[in-house]
């Protein structure tokens, strides 16, 4: 019985070096747990600030503002000034649409995103 491989000219499909770079610094920064929890937090229910987020995944405001800035470095989450607070959301359909792959939900006061 022959084993399967890979045409060596056709590396993990279609994946070039950058797009396998790309994934792999997203699934580095999702491996945090912390910023596992935050980011679950915004999509669940979008436009929190960093102190309900801080509150609703107990940690300081601090930390949270912390782990918040590295996953807005990645792409991973955005903020919108609103006065002067900022209000953190996923940046991407391609996160949202991971999130929702891994069992992610919606908090009913949010259905629309």
């Amino acid at each position: 019985m022959d084993t399967p491989t890979a045409d060596p000219g056709h590396t993990l499909g279609a994946a070039d070096p950058g797009v396998i770079d790309d994934w792999a610094e997203l699934f580095q920064a999702l491996s945090d747990t912390n910023r596992l929890r935050i980011l679950l937090a915004v999509h669940h229910a979008p436009g929190m600030n960093v102190t309900d987020l801080a509150d609703t995944v107990g940690m300081t405001a601090n930390a949270t503002s912390h782990a918040l800035a590295a996953l807005r470095v990645r792409g991973i989450v955005r903020a919108e000034r609103s006065g002067r607070e900022r209000r953190w959301s996923i940046a991407s359909d391609e996160i949202h649409t991971l999130l929702h792959q891994v069992g992610a939900t919606h908090s009913p006061l949010h259905p629309e995103h």
